[in-house]
């Protein structure tokens, strides 16, 4: 859905916050409301944590530090272990497909299940009944991800890696716990405050569907112009009462919001973009790491912030770079000037075969307070074998990409 250009307009003296649309097969877009605020948009989800138990594991790279690191522990009364961080992990399964000929095409006789999992932690590993060469390795993550079958697959190959993209981390026989019942996430109910319906809405309204119908919710920022774009929900209205903002304004009460929606934390990030992109270098820096990462999300969502500019020398400011989405922040501004955004293929450093994107130009990057990014992320690390430094492994792509890097 390309709406990064669109602006809203309405005739009102109330700031337009939202509006609804959907898409047409041809791609055009169709209104089906505007509205003045969103009551119930941030919200706190209950994360799910599960165990789930790598059975017959020959793990690699940093996934086989951390079970090492693991097995050297000292074993505490009860037989637990101080629990060691995984960083990023994924997970897919491949299995041939029923009944098809194995000597076809590949993606015609093989399917593939993924899940990632999120801020893995290892809890147990000891040696594996099925063979004394191998680990059997507990973990508890939040598991995201779902297959259309919930019995593990017959010959299926578990393979790990690091992060969605990221390079190999080994394999396993099977992990017990990975196909369970997960039912979908709750999304919880939210009101649109004062809302012009359209025409089809009006329809809506006074001939309920069963079916229900999905749309889009547009954030909008004070100009009317789009600054993010969240995903699809149902447009699932319970009940439709007079707007206090006025008539012909309405409030609606819809029985689900879209499913994944931004945390209550990040919110004072949203002000700042409602009122326009920044133009101001270093505004990022006064929100925590979460706020950052919000932050980064919407400098990469802005069209046209990834565009450098024609400077053949851009200055980093690295006095506030004191977590990785900080890093997101300096470095797109740094290209891009204040809310620009470096597109840059960042599993790279995971591993991925991409090798990173060229930039149009080379240039000459200059970080200044450099030692500021090394000691606070010097325990990070993401590469495969998790043992060079964020830091280390952000200026290696950056000079394999052709930007010349000067530390300061």
């Amino acid at each position: 859905m390309q709406v990064e250009e669109a602006i809203w307009t309405w005739e009102r003296a109330l700031p337009l916050k939202c509006v609804l649309v959907s898409e047409e097969w041809d791609g055009e877009l169709t209104v089906w409301a505007h509205c003045a605020d969103a009551e119930g948009l941030f919200v706190d989800p209950a994360p799910r944590r599960e165990r789930l138990t790598f059975v017959g594991c020959a793990p690699t790279g940093r996934l086989r530090k951390a079970v090492e690191r693991a097995r050297h522990q000292s074993v505490a009364p009860d037989g637990s272990i101080e629990p060691v961080d995984l960083g990023e992990l994924a997970v897919i399964v491949d299995f041939p497909v029923p009944g098809a000929d194995p000597e076809a095409a590949s993606h015609h006789a093989y399917d593939s299940h993924h899940w990632e999992l999120l801020a893995p932690v290892l809890l147990d590993c000891r040696p594996s009944a099925l063979d004394a060469s191998l680990v059997d390795v507990t973990v508890e993550a939040e598991v995201d991800g779902r297959a259309w079958q919930r019995t593990e697959p017959a010959d299926a190959r578990w393979l790990l890696f690091n992060g969605a993209g990221g390079a190999d981390l080994g394999d396993c026989r099977r992990i017990d716990g990975l196909y369970a019942e997960r039912p979908l996430r709750d999304a919880p109910p939210m009101r649109l405050i004062g809302c012009e319906p359209g025409e089809r809405l009006l329809r809506r309204l006074v001939r309920p569907r069963a079916d229900g119908d999905w749309v889009t919710l547009l954030a909008l920022d004070r100009s009317g112009r789009v600054m993010r774009l969240q995903e699809h929900m149902p447009l699932e209205v319970v009940a439709s009462r007079p707007s206090a903002l006025g008539v012909p304004l309405v409030d609606l009460w819809l029985r689900k919001g879209p499913a994944v929606r931004p945390v209550p934390a990040v919110r004072p990030v949203w002000d700042a973009w409602f009122e326009g992109p920044p133009t101001e270098p270093g505004s990022w820096a006064a929100f925590p790491p979460e706020g950052r990462a919000e932050w980064a999300a919407f400098a990469a969502a802005r069209q046209g912030a990834g565009r450098p500019l024609p400077d053949p020398v851009r200055h980093l400011d690295g006095r506030h770079v004191t977590d990785v989405s900080a890093l997101a922040c300096a470095l797109g501004e740094a290209v891009a000037g204040p809310g620009g955004h470096y597109h840059q293929c960042w599993r790279a450093l995971r591993g991925c075969q991409c090798g990173g994107e060229w930039p149009p130009a080379p240039f000459t990057l200059v970080w200044h307070d450099a030692e500021v990014a090394r000691r606070a992320l010097a325990s990070v690390s993401v590469d495969t074998a998790g043992e060079t430094p964020y830091v280390d492994d952000v200026l290696r792509l950056l000079a394999r990409v052709g930007i010349t890097v000067e530390l300061r």
